[in-house]
């Protein structure tokens, strides 16, 4: 999986080819084509990849920060605000080409914000998920339109709103400072 995603980082899903996979890996096309017999066997294997690992680093994040009911809150949007999977360019290249598949991506972030959202209550995280989701998804797209500045504001405010605080009050203590 590491080859495909490689493939994908380079050129685009285009790039993924089972010949391209098995020359890079190492492998021969037959031995490619018996781990995944056809395209859709290897593009489910390539998203549920990078699921992973996105789990991994959120996993990751979580586990520096201590105990408390904002911690999976906060620990999932560093991960995602600082790409710590390494693969935001990879998943925006699969979304774009239309080998992401809606309902996989729906159980997942439904699977993901039912974890992230236990004891902040659903108003807090729905808030910093859905800000978090959007700063990440206007980046991908490549048309934010915030100043580095600005973003790195926004990332304190949303990382004080998942420990805690109000929106008046996240935004009173930055000027303070």
């Amino acid at each position: 999986m590491e080859v495909a995603i490689q493939l994908i980082q380079e050129a685009g899903v285009e790039a993924l080819t089972y010949e391209a996979l098995a020359e890079r890996a190492g492998m021969t096309k037959g031995g490619v084509l018996y781990h995944f017999p056809n395209r859709e066997e290897l593009n489910r294997a390539v998203r549920e990849y990078v699921r992973e690992r996105y789990r991994a680093a959120r996993w990751e994040s979580t586990e520096r920060l201590p105990p408390g009911p904002s911690r999976n809150l906060k620990g999932w949007a560093m991960s995602s605000l600082h790409n710590r999977s390494r693969l935001d360019a990879v998943s925006a290249k699969i979304m774009t080409s239309g080998m992401w598949d809606a309902d996989e991506g729906r159980a997942h972030h439904l699977e993901r914000f039912g974890r992230i959202s236990k004891g902040v209550g659903f108003d807090r995280a729905a808030v910093v998920y859905l800000a978090t989701e959007g700063l990440w998804f206007l980046e991908l797209a490549g048309f934010s339109p915030f100043t580095k500045k600005e973003r790195k504001h926004i990332v304190s405010l949303l990382l004080e709103l998942a420990d805690g605080a109000e929106i008046g009050e996240a935004a009173a203590s930055k000027k303070d400072r």
